[in-house]
């Protein structure tokens, strides 16, 4: 009775083990149930963010050949441009040589037209002062001594320096010895002076010197002269001789002080051991 009394105790803890055992396995199942869902739930996003991604990556796709095409199109584009710029250089320069080659023919024909009417024109001129020549020539020869003198010294006044040399150097051919002869030599100096004819000025004040020594134009011959040689830079010491000279017999001409002022321009002659 005893031993019947005891196993029952014995089963029952047996039970009550086997019962725990099965309540912890359902708890693990649960929780597998769980975990499974969950993978199957992340899975499912997986395969959602992949078939986004081949969505994207299908439109990227897309996107890619349409760069590549439009790239196709712009480099055929760019081609075509590239011939026109090729063809639009090789017109211009073919207009350039015909414009070239037409300026080149145009500067020959204005330089033809130039040089020929240049030389019309030094014709002219030319022509035009022979006539004047001839003019003053039949005009002269028809002029009384003192007529011609104040003809000459009237050009010499106007500055027309030309014909005053040509109407002086006809009185003094025509009346050498006449009694304005020294005036006539002296502004025969004046107009070739004035065309920085400096010998042949200083020739015709040499002339009044040698010629005329008494003449009142004296101090200015000298000074002319001496002035003429300086422009030259020839016979300085002649030329400081001739400006001393002045103030030696000249004190109280007007040319004295002039010379004074000229002598100080003229540089002192080098010594020999220079």
């Amino acid at each position: 009775m005893r031993r019947f009394g005891r196993w029952p105790q014995g089963v029952a803890l047996a039970a009550a083990c086997l019962l725990s055992g099965c309540i912890a396995t359902q708890r693990d199942v649960l929780e597998l149930e769980q975990q499974s869902d969950e993978i199957k739930f992340q899975v499912s996003e997986l395969k959602k963010s992949v078939a986004s991604l081949q969505a994207n990556q299908a439109d990227l796709a897309i996107k890619i050949d349409q760069v590549h095409s439009d790239l196709s199109v712009f480099t055929e584009t760019l081609k075509d441009s590239q011939n026109s710029m090729g063809q639009l250089s090789s017109k211009i320069d073919d207009l350039q040589a015909v414009l070239e080659r037409k300026m080149s023919g145009l500067g020959e024909t204005i330089g033809k037209r130039q040089s020929q009417l240049e030389e019309r024109i030094q014709e002219t001129e030319a022509k035009a002062i022979q006539a004047q020549k001839e003019a003053e020539r039949l005009a002269t020869a028809r002029l009384t001594p003192s007529q011609l003198f104040r003809s000459a010294q009237t050009h010499l006044n106007k500055k027309q320096h030309a014909l005053a040399v040509q109407g002086f150097e006809t009185y003094l051919k025509k009346y050498p010895k006449a009694e304005a002869a020294d005036q006539a030599l002296y502004f025969l100096g004046e107009a070739h002076s004035a065309q920085k004819a400096w010998e042949k000025a200083a020739r015709q004040y040499a002339l009044v010197l040698d010629k005329h020594p008494k003449s009142k134009l004296t101090p200015a011959a000298r000074l002319k002269y001496a002035t003429c040689l300086i422009h030259m830079n020839t016979e300085l010491g002649e030329a400081k001789r001739y400006l001393q000279s002045i103030s030696e017999d000249f004190p109280k001409s007007p040319e004295s002080a002039a010379a004074v002022k000229l002598l100080q321009k003229i540089p002192p002659a080098k010594s020999r051991q220079e």
